[in-house]
């Protein structure tokens, strides 16, 4: 029996160490649930047989007390220690409880706020079992005094936090002077067990109950359906404590109540048959739940594990860790923009960074120069454009000059949509490597802040070249209109031809001339876009992304590697550290969790 119930205590032990266990391994446990001055302080006590536990007005239990008994046939005289604490034995009790108050003052401070951090007390002794119990601090209603205002709201959960373990059993205390069906122990216990499965209620203060038909059937069981039985006790009231009533002779008055009271139900109610009761039902428990508890143990240790991995392992060369993060993330920008690799911007869609960038020229260059047609009132301006070339006298031909002003001023217009191209991509490729940045160099902020201004750097000097060539090359449009470009003169002969048929042969002449040049203009621009949407893409990809990709590398190198660098772009991120520790110290415990297991293989 002892072994089951030691591992319990021991897998409490370990994951103390490190502040909390892994929220799937819930250990099976004994709470101790009731309101303020409900009686918690003197069941406990008695189990124990020792006066250890502080008293007081307000709120004397701030922090959990987690109080493991073991049995040692030589631990005579009885003695104690805390976890917090291993080496130092205790064999005065007084001092016991001197020391729970000063480690919870440590802790909570002087206010009257309450925390979750447990204190674990073990106590060893020849003439106890082993057993372990949780003293939670009592629901209070009311504030009283300095006591916070939602003293009430705090009490609650943190009981909760407690009796919502499924393999917790609730040990719910409520004085028997008192309606129990207004107890508040046994209504938290309904809350999360309404079937009353895993609660055993303990009513307190038993030889103040009215001896009434009513409260005898509450004592039997029949009146409050709990399905691990309801057990009464009493308690010395505060006078005979301050008297220095022995709990011994306490027990004892207590038996000769229930013998003389409730002699047909005596051997079921009282301290002893209590503590000999919770023994056997937290035995059981454990039992039951250790095959799951070790499954659990085990899926934990491989999710730290995972944990620990997705993190990393500590930096012990920033050098050449750097080197080799920089080589990395100038590797993962090749593959995403060879489409090796996938990436998500903002668009939401993931997909490789040069299917972004093909994206980015289709919904740019392709479609804004699709949209842009010549102007309603066309036919007007090649009508003044004709006449202002032609000075005084009437034009018998259309001079060339007043074609190519009118394409030059067409042409103009695609001056907008290949700079918002050109921009569009510079903002895709700095997505990118901020993307990027943020998945290579995540562990390290301020290397992906260095990282980041150089490649931004580096974006700039590249658009601008681009911008910069892609300016000359328009410039060319628009002041060279080139009439004998294979594709036009090829088609020019078919719209001369068209501009013969019946139809127009009934039109004026310069209507037919107007009509002529207005379709030779749109045969000619629509060369000039074509040219334009292949012609983009080609620079922004040589220039801009090509070029940046050549030299991402060497620059990064250049500017990030200088020796007064590294330590402080080597720093990792304080969450990530925090991250790494916690894992490591849960993983730890994880496996002297399964090494304490293993004793009952």
């Amino acid at each position: 029996m002892d072994n089951f119930l030691k591992v319990i205590n021991e897998l409490q032990d370990v994951f103390s160490t490190v502040g909390t266990s892994p929220d799937s391994i819930k250990l099976p446990q004994i709470v101790v649930v009731g309101s303020q001055s409900a009686g918690k302080s003197s069941v406990l006590e008695s189990i124990v047989r020792k006066n250890f536990l502080p008293r007081g007005g307000g709120i004397v239990t701030r922090r959990p007390l987690i109080i493991q008994i073991t049995q040692d046939n030589q631990a005579v005289p009885s003695w104690a220690c805390f976890l917090h604490s291993p080496d130092k034995k205790y064999t005065d009790f007084n001092k016991v409880r001197d020391e729970i108050v000063d480690e919870t003052d440590r802790i909570c401070g002087n206010s009257k706020n309450i925390l979750p951090d447990p204190i674990t007390l073990k106590i060893y002794a020849a003439d106890l079992p082993t057993l372990t119990l949780v003293d939670l601090p009592g629901i209070v209603k009311v504030p009283v005094g300095d006591q916070p205002e939602n003293i009430e709201e705090q009490t609650i959960n943190l009981v909760k936090s407690f009796v919502q373990n499924p393999n917790s059993i609730i040990l719910a205390v409520s004085p028997g002077n008192v309606d129990l069906a207004n107890s508040e122990a046994l209504k938290m216990a309904r809350q999360v067990d309404p079937d009353s499965k895993r609660t055993l209620a303990v009513i307190t203060k038993a030889d103040l109950m009215e001896k009434t038909t009513e409260n005898r059937l509450v004592l039997e069981g029949k009146s409050i359906p709990v399905k691990l039985g309801i057990i009464g006790v009493i308690n010395r009231s505060q006078a005979k404590i301050d008297e220095g009533q022995p709990i011994d002779e306490c027990i004892a008055h207590e038996e000769m109540f229930f013998k003389t009271n409730y002699n047909y139900i005596s051997g079921e109610m009282g301290t002893p048959y209590l503590t000999k009761r919770l023994c056997k039902i937290l035995l059981e428990h454990v039992k039951e739940c250790l095959p799951e508890l070790i499954i659990r143990i085990t899926e934990q240790k491989v999710l730290q594990q995972g944990i620990l991995d997705s993190l990393g392992k500590q930096v012990e060369d920033p050098f050449d860790a750097l080197v080799q993060l920089l080589y990395e993330f100038c590797q993962n920008f090749d593959r995403n923009i060879e489409g090796k690799e996938s990436i998500k911007l903002t668009s939401g869609r993931e997909m490789s960074g040069g299917r972004h960038l093909f994206e980015q020229f289709e919904d740019t260059i392709g479609k804004d120069l699709e949209q842009i047609i010549l102007p309603e009132n066309i036919e007007q301006l090649i009508e003044h454009e004709i006449m202002s070339s032609s000075g005084a006298k009437p034009a018998l031909f259309t001079p060339n000059v007043s074609f190519e002003n009118l394409a030059s001023n067409q042409i103009k217009c695609y001056v907008q949509p290949v700079k918002k191209s050109i921009k569009k991509c510079c903002e895709t490729i700095t997505e990118i490597t901020l993307v990027l940045s943020r998945i290579v160099f995540r562990r390290f902020p301020n290397l992906r802040r260095e990282a980041h201004h150089v490649c931004l750097s580096l974006i700039l000097t590249q658009t601008q070249a681009v911008e910069q060539f892609m300016a000359d090359y328009l410039k060319c449009e628009i002041r060279y209109i080139n009439t004998n470009h294979k594709l036009f003169t090829k088609d020019r002969k078919r719209i001369e031809e068209e501009s013969r048929d019946e139809d127009a042969q009934n039109m004026p002449f310069e209507k037919q001339n107007v009509r002529r040049i207005r379709a030779l203009l749109e045969l000619y621009l629509n060369i000039i876009k074509n040219q334009l949407m292949d012609v983009v893409p080609k620079t922004v990809m040589s220039f801009m992304v090509y070029a940046f990709k050549e030299d991402l590398q060497k620059n990064l190198i250049k500017q990030l590697t200088k020796q007064d660098k590294v330590e402080e772009l080597m720093k990792e991120d304080p969450f990530i550290e925090e991250k790494r520790a916690k894992a490591t110290k849960m993983l730890r415990a994880l496996e002297q969790a399964d090494a304490v297991t293993c004793i009952l293989d």
